[in-house]
């Protein structure tokens, strides 16, 4: 007889049709925490370790740069008192910016 009742329509009107949306509401918002609080902290994670690694490769960027304008200014500099130019901070500087483009590619490619 239970079965029978089950199947039918549920009486009891707009307060009981109210009453079990609320319930399912309930239910729902409770599986939405759930699941947040165990997937919010990998994204914060991941999104973490791709922010050091971006701000890691501007830095090498930055530093980079300053070496090889400073490159250019002893080369000038050099260049004007003797004629010898200074490729030590050419290399440094272009080092720096191969290793930012290897780290953004790293970081980018996943």
């Amino acid at each position: 007889m239970d079965e029978k009742h089950s199947k039918q329509r549920k009486k009891g009107g707009l307060k009981a049709t109210f009453e079990e949306f609320i319930a399912k509401l309930v239910s729902y918002i409770e599986v939405m925490v759930i699941y947040l609080q165990k997937n919010v902290q990998f994204y914060v994670q991941k999104f973490v370790k791709k922010t050091v690694w971006v701000f890691t490769a501007l830095i090498l960027i930055f530093l980079g740069l300053v070496y090889t304008s400073y490159g250019v200014f002893l080369s000038i500099q050099k260049f004007l008192v003797s004629g010898d130019p200074i490729l030590a901070s050419f290399g440094t500087g272009f080092g720096f910016l191969v290793f930012a483009i290897l780290f953004l590619s790293f970081v980018f490619r996943k």
